[in-house]
């Protein structure tokens, strides 16, 4: 077998397991060991079956990730991932994703469910999980200041 043959083969497998996008299988081609040459052509191949799509991959990932994290997380995340930064944006605008604070107070919520109870710390420990998650500051001050004045119908006192 030709290193061609073994390459789209490679290809055809990887992709077999999972979506990935075009940077993600070149990457597992080159560290397979297959030449730039190679790669290219082996990538022509799938491509001209439309078995990579950088777009499609990161609808999905975005129709997936939406519930759970913020459009910047997911920007740089498919980003990481090798999907251009105007192929995420012209996704997120079709998709017309919600506003974001229900999703961050619903995850502060949880959050703060699994903090122990009375902690002086519990504001900066939301806070940073919140920015971890790449909400914007401006959205995360809003909302742990609401859930910290009772904002949400519970105790504030008790976190």
């Amino acid at each position: 077998m030709d290193e061609l043959t073994k390459a789209k083969k490679k290809a055809l497998d990887l992709l077999a397991d999972m979506d990935r996008t075009e940077k993600q299988l070149c990457d597992k081609l080159k560290k397979a060991g297959f030449d730039q040459e190679t790669v290219a052509a082996a990538m022509a191949y799938v491509k001209g079956f439309d078995y990579v799509d950088d777009q499609r991959f990161a609808r999905g990932y975005i129709e997936i990730y939406s519930r759970k994290r913020s459009r910047r997380r997911i920007l740089a995340d498919l980003k990481e991932k090798g999907v251009p930064s105007d192929i995420v944006d012209q996704v997120m605008d079709e998709l017309g994703l919600p506003d974001e604070r229900p999703l961050m107070r619903k995850l502060a919520v949880k959050k703060l469910r699994s903090l122990p109870e009375g902690d002086p710390g519990n504001y900066r420990k939301l806070a940073a999980f919140l920015t971890r998650q790449g909400f914007a500051a401006g959205d995360i001050i809003a909302v742990c200041g609401e859930l910290f004045r009772g904002g949400d119908g519970e105790d504030a006192d008790a976190y």
